[in-house]
C-alpha cells in the first residue's frame, strides 16, 4: 500500500490540529462564565448499544414518500448522532469535557402514520343456487371477455369457489343483464384503485373467511402502513401499487405457483415492472437501475441464476404488503433477519455503540449490489483526503455518517473514515494482516492438496484438515465485524495453523509421490537393463547356434574317406 510522504502527512496533521485548535478556542470562549449542566458530564459520554445492524436495500430516496413519513435523505443527506430540532437536544458539555466526540444520540420519534380506513363489509348478493350467470354470459360476449372468464375459472379464487358476484355484487342466478347487474341488489362493478384495496380487504381481513384457507388476515392493515398505502391514502396517488398490480385481477394465483407473479423467483421482475419505469418513478426522484444492479449481486445471482429461493429478493428487505422506503428503521436493520450470527458479532463492536453515526451493513457491503466480501474492503490503494468534517459535524460536535459516501463500491473501505495516522488505522492494519495471512495460508494449502490429488495421491486426510482450517477461517473473517484485533488475530492464527497442517499433509503426499516416481524410474532402468541383457544374450546364443549349424552342414557335405571316385 502506498502512503503519503512524511512531509505531506505532517502538513495534513498540522492543518487538522490548527483547525481543531480554533474550534476548541471558540468553544472555550463561548463557555466562559457558564456552568455546565450536571447532566452533561456523563450522559453524552457513554454511547448506548444500537439496535440490530442491517443495511437498507438502497441509500437512495424513498420509493413513494408520503406526508406521514420522515423523508428519505437526498443525495447529500447526512445521518448524524444529533437529534432533530423537533425533539429535546442533548446538553452541550463544557470545554473541559470531550464527551461530545461520542455523544449519545437521542432518537427522533417516528411521524405517526395516517389512520387506515376501516375494513369494508363483505359484499352481500343473492344466492345463485350454484349458478353463475356472470361466467356464462361473459364467456360468450367476445374473445376478451371469454379470456377474463377463463382466467377466473383457472385462478385461485375460481378454484376456491369465490365467484364473480363475491367481488362485483349482483345476482349470479339471473340471466337478465338488467337484474344481474342492478345496483339495487348490490352490483358495484369494477372498483377504483383505492376501492380495490378495500374490496380485497373485506375478505382477506376477515378471520372467519380466511380460516378455511389458513391465510393471514393482517395484509390489509400492513398495506395501509406501507409507503404505497400511505401515499394512496394521503394523496390518492394512482401510481402506487395496489393489490391487483402484484397479484393480478381475475388471474390471481397462489404464491406457491411457479407461474405466479409473486412466486419467489419472479418477485424481482414484478417490482421492476414499476421501479425500472423511468417515467413512473420520475416524480419520486428514485433511481431505476435497481433490478440491473441486483441481478448481478451475490443475492441476485443466487436467486435468478442459481434458482435458490432462499436468497433475498425485494420483499425480503423492503417488505411486501408493508413495503417500506430504503431509509426506514425496518429496512435499515433488516440484514440481521438472515445473518443472525453476524449481527451478534456486530453488536459486540465499537461501531454498534455509535447508533445513528454507526457504520451499518450497507456501509461496507452495499445494498442492491451486495458482493462477496474480500480483503479489498480494508484499504484504498491510496488513502483518501480527510478533513474534520469527514467524520464530525462542526455545528453539533457529533460524529456523523454521510450516507452517499458509500454508494460507490470503491468507497466502501475502512480508511474512508479512519485516517492513516490514527490508532484505529493501525489496528485495522493488524486485522488485515492477520486475516489476509490466514486466507493466503488456506489458499496455499488448497493448492498443495489439489496438486497432490492431480498426482494421483489419496488426499482425504488432507481434505479433512483443510475443512477444519476453513471453519476457523470463516470464524476469523466473521469476527471482523467485532472490530476486536485480539479476537480476530487469535482466530486467524488458529486458521493459519490448521491450514499449514493441511499443507504439511499435502506436501508429504507430494514428496511421497515424488519418491515413488523416482523409485519407479530406478526400477524401470533395471528392467530395461535386464531386457537389454536378455536381448544381447539371445543374440549371442543365436549367433552361436548359427555357427554350430553351419559347421554341421559343412561336415555332412564332405565325402567319407575311401568312398571317392578315385578309389578304384
Amino acid at each position: 500500500m502506498r502512503h503519503p510522504s512524511p512531509t505531506r502527512r505532517a502538513l495534513r496533521l498540522a492543518a487538522t490540529l490548527g483547525f481543531a485548535g480554533l474550534v476548541w478556542f471558540a468553544l472555550a470562549f463561548s463557555a466562559l462564565g457558564e456552568s455546565p449542566s450536571p447532566s452533561a458530564d456523563t450522559s453524552s459520554a457513554s454511547p448506548a448499544p444500537s439496535a440490530s445492524p442491517a443495511p437498507s436495500t438502497s441509500p437512495a430516496p424513498s420509493a413513494s414518500p408520503t406526508a406521514s413519513e420522515s423523508p428519505a435523505p437526498s443525495a447529500g443527506a447526512i445521518a448524524t448522532a444529533n437529534p432533530s430540532a423537533s425533539v429535546p437536544t442533548v446538553p452541550t458539555p463544557g470545554p473541559s469535557d470531550n464527551g461530545w466526540l461520542f455523544a449519545t444520540p437521542v432518537p427522533t420519534p417516528g411521524v405517526p402514520l395516517a389512520t387506515a380506513p376501516p375494513v369494508p363489509p363483505i359484499i352481500v348478493h343473492p344466492d345463485g343456487g350454484g349458478a353463475n350467470s356472470c361466467y356464462d354470459c361473459h364467456s360468450a360476449v367476445n374473445n376478451k371477455q371469454a379470456q377474463i372468464a377463463a382466467d377466473w375459472k383457472a385462478s385461485a379464487h375460481g378454484q376456491a369457489g369465490v365467484t364473480c358476484a363475491d367481488c362485483h355484487g349482483g345476482d349470479p342466478g339471473s340471466d337478465q343483464i338488467t337484474k344481474a347487474m342492478s345496483p339495487d341488489i348490490g352490483f358495484v362493478g369494477a372498483p377504483d384503485r383505492q376501492g380495490s384495496v378495500g374490496l380485497c380487504g373485506s375478505c382477506h381481513a376477515n378471520v372467519d373467511k380466511m380460516k378455511a384457507s389458513g391465510l393471514p388476515t393482517d395484509e390489509y392493515a400492513k398495506y395501509w402502513s406501507s409507503v404505497h398505502g400511505q401515499r394512496l391514502l394521503t394523496t390518492n396517488d394512482a401510481r402506487v401499487a395496489v393489490c391487483s398490480d402484484c397479484h393480478g385481477v381475475h388471474d390471481i394465483k397462489k404464491v406457491s405457483d411457479t407461474t405466479s407473479m409473486t412466486f419467489a423467483l419472479n418477485v424481482p421482475q414484478l417490482c421492476s415492472g414499476c421501479h425500472s419505469d423511468k417515467q413512473r418513478m420520475a416524480p419520486y426522484n428514485i433511481p431505476t437501475n435497481q433490478f440491473d444492479v441486483y441481478s448481478k449481486s451475490v443475492h441476485g445471482v443466487a436467486l435468478l441464476t442459481n434458482k435458490d429461493v432462499r436468497a433475498p429478493s425485494c420483499g425480503s428487505c423492503h417488505g411486501t404488503h408493508d413495503a417500506q422506503p430504503p431509509t426506514s428503521a425496518t429496512v435499515v436493520q433488516v440484514c440481521g433477519k438472515c445473518h443472525t450470527a453476524t449481527q451478534e458479532l456486530y453488536m459486540q463492536s465499537r461501531h454498534s455503540e455509535l447508533q445513528a453515526a454507526a457504520p451499518m451493513c450497507w456501509t461496507c457491503h452495499g445494498t442492491h449490489d451486495v458482493a462477496q466480501p474480500s480483503s479489498a474492503l480494508f484499504f484504498h490503494d491510496t488513502p483518501p483526503d480527510y478533513t474534520c468534517v469527514t467524520c464530525h459535524d462542526l455545528q453539533t460536535h457529533t460524529l456523523r455518517l454521510e450516507l452517499n459516501r458509500f454508494v460507490d463500491p470503491t468507497a466502501r473501505r475502512c480508511d474512508t473514515c479512519h485516517h492513516p495516522d490514527s490508532e484505529i488505522y493501525a489496528q485495522i492494519q493488524g486485522i488485515s494482516t492477520a486475516v489476509v495471512g490466514a486466507e493466503t495460508a488456506y489458499d496455499d494449502a488448497a493448492a498443495r492438496i489439489q496438486k497432490a490429488a492431480d498426482l494421483g495421491m489419496i488426499t482425504s486426510d488432507a481434505d479433512l484438515a483443510l475443512v477444519a482450517a476453513k471453519t476457523s477461517l470463516i470464524q476469523a473473517q466473521a469476527a471482523v465485524h467485532t472490530t476486536k484485533l485480539k479476537t480476530i488475530a487469535e482466530l486467524s492464527a488458529d486458521a493459519k495453523t490448521k491450514a499449514d497442517a493441511a499443507a504439511t499433509i499435502a506436501n508429504a503426499k507430494i514428496s511421497e509421490s515424488t519418491f515413488r516416481r523416482q523409485v519407479m524410474v530406478i526400477v524401470l532402468v533395471f528392467i530395461l537393463l535386464g531386457v537389454a541383457f536378455l536381448v544381447l544374450t539371445k543374440r549371442r546364443l543365436d549367433k552361436s547356434l548359427e555357427a554350430e549349424t553351419e559347421t554341421a552342414s559343412k561336415s555332412e557335405g564332405e565325402p567319407k574317406p575311401g568312398t571317392g571316385p578315385d578309389t578304384h
